[in-house]
């Protein structure tokens, strides 16, 4: 090939695509057939409230570990609505859930809180159930029975709500997670009624 028709190909090339360059792209869309929905026409298995978040807990979450909640309750003094919601905000009734502190299972124990609380298997539902409602009965009791100042202690450390001035320290996560669990167990109180 010589010299003159080789350039002669590239100005032709360039020229080409100068005038794609400055002609406007229009692009079509394929073409799909979109099929009408289908009615549901089979009952959902588990049954949660109308008006509830999309992780609510189902009847059957909630019943799994009821004896063993209620039995933790009974013997700490807390109540059960006030622990399922926690359950509920802590782990979304998870028994393997991890949080990236590293705080494990149901009720996310730290490994060194669960340790001094007995606690052999992070993972075992009684287990984390027992000493979490356990922590929380001292909670309740350390801060008279005020169950957003136990919440926070729960959550932060009981120094920091003293640090604080007795009230829900100023830490963004403590700040979600009280008014959080509170919604929860105001919702499953008027789902027990």
């Amino acid at each position: 090939m010589s010299l003159s028709r080789l350039r002669l190909l590239l100005c032709a090339a360039f020229a080409s695509a100068a005038a794609m360059a400055e002609s406007p792209v229009i692009e079509v869309a394929p073409q799909v057939e979109v099929q009408p929905a289908q009615p549901q026409t089979q009952p959902q298995a588990q049954s949660q409230p109308q008006d509830a978040p999309a992780n609510a807990p189902t009847d059957a979450e909630m019943r799994r570990y009821a004896a063993i909640i209620r039995g933790a309750c009974r013997a700490n003094g807390v109540e059960g609505e006030l622990v399922h919601a926690m359950i509920w905000a802590e782990s979304s009734f998870n028994p393997n859930a991890v949080s990236p502190a590293g705080a494990g299972g149901l009720m996310q124990l730290m490994p060194e809180t669960a340790r001094s609380y007995g606690v052999r298997d992070v993972f075992d539902p009684e287990q984390n159930i027992r000493a979490g409602v356990k922590i929380m009965g001292q909670l309740l009791a350390q801060f008279d029975g005020d169950k957003e100042l136990a919440l926070a202690a729960y959550n932060a450390g009981p120094n920091a709500v003293i640090r604080a001035g007795n009230r829900i320290p100023a830490h963004p996560e403590t700040e979600a997670y009280v008014p959080k669990v509170m919604d929860y167990y105001r919702r499953l109180q008027a789902r027990k009624a």
